[in-house]
């Protein structure tokens, strides 16, 4: 199944959904979905590439291990991060009033999917 097929399947499967994307550690996306193309998804993963990359610093430095996922709830969206592997994270975003569970359930079910893709 292509990249751009879970995405879509993401997004549309959670309530206020924007967008999601595939990215690498670079903070290049790699592939993206989006139903709302007034956000600007591709910059916004740029800047959450270096924040991962800080906190996986930190949860090491602490001896807790890989960073699988964080999450980023702001006035605008909440941003979900999940990593895929050493190279690549998924990328959820949804609007304030979204349905954020079902967004994080389905947000790690489709790592699987993704890992087959690799």
């Amino acid at each position: 199944m292509p990249f751009s097929d879970i995405l879509k399947e993401l997004v549309n499967g959670t309530e206020g959904a924007i967008g999601a994307l595939v990215v690498g550690v670079d903070g290049i996306p790699v592939d993206e979905f989006s139903v709302d193309q007034a956000m600007d998804l591709q910059s916004m993963t740029v800047e959450y590439a270096s924040l991962l990359k800080e906190i996986e610093k930190g949860s090491r430095a602490a001896q807790l291990g890989s960073t699988r996922e964080v999450t980023v709830m702001a006035d605008r969206a909440m941003v979900m991060l999940r990593r895929l592997n050493a190279e690549y994270f998924l990328v959820l975003v949804i609007g304030p009033n979204g349905n954020f569970g079902k967004g994080r359930f389905l947000l790690r079910m489709s790592v699987p999917k993704f890992l087959k893709e690799f």
